[in-house]
């Protein structure tokens, strides 16, 4: 999490267990927003009751349905953290719909990136506002400039 990070976007909320931890990262930086999307109602289910355990409830916003809708509307006008996990086709499309939202110094990190030749491409083009590299197997990190 990037210190001060106060504003979180999520793709891919599956089962929670990456939303408590990115949850409770806010909440040690001093709390904010949590906003994720998720398309499968069954998971959204289990994420809510898996992040109320935690007691994280208070700063999770998880939204059921295609992200391409769900993530258009009342979110913060900046994000600090963008984290990739859903569908892997959808990822260039995710960013291109959030990327007017994201400030010099925001931070992305996709999961299994290397299943998107098209989202490497765009966040490793020199001329496409980000600085980005792999940190591990399928993990890319990028940074806003």
């Amino acid at each position: 999490m990037p210190p001060g990070a106060r504003i979180v976007v999520e793709f891919g909320t599956s089962f929670g267990v990456s939303t408590v931890h990115l949850a409770a990262a806010l909440r040690d930086n001093g709390g904010g927003r949590l906003v994720s999307a998720e398309f499968e109602p069954a998971k959204v289910e289990r994420a809510r009751a898996n992040i109320a355990a935690a007691g994280l409830a208070d700063l999770v916003d998880i939204r059921c349905g295609d992200a391409l809708d769900t993530l258009t509307e009342a979110l913060p006008e900046s994000i600090d953290l963008l984290f990739l996990d859903g569908a892997k086709s959808l990822y260039v499309k995710v960013l291109g719909l959030l990327e007017p939202r994201l400030h010099s110094g925001s931070v992305l990190l996709a999961d299994n990136a290397d299943w998107s030749p098209e989202y490497l491409a765009r966040v490793r083009d020199p001329a496409g506002g980000y600085r980005s590299l792999a940190v591990a197997d399928g993990v890319e990190l990028s940074l806003r400039l």
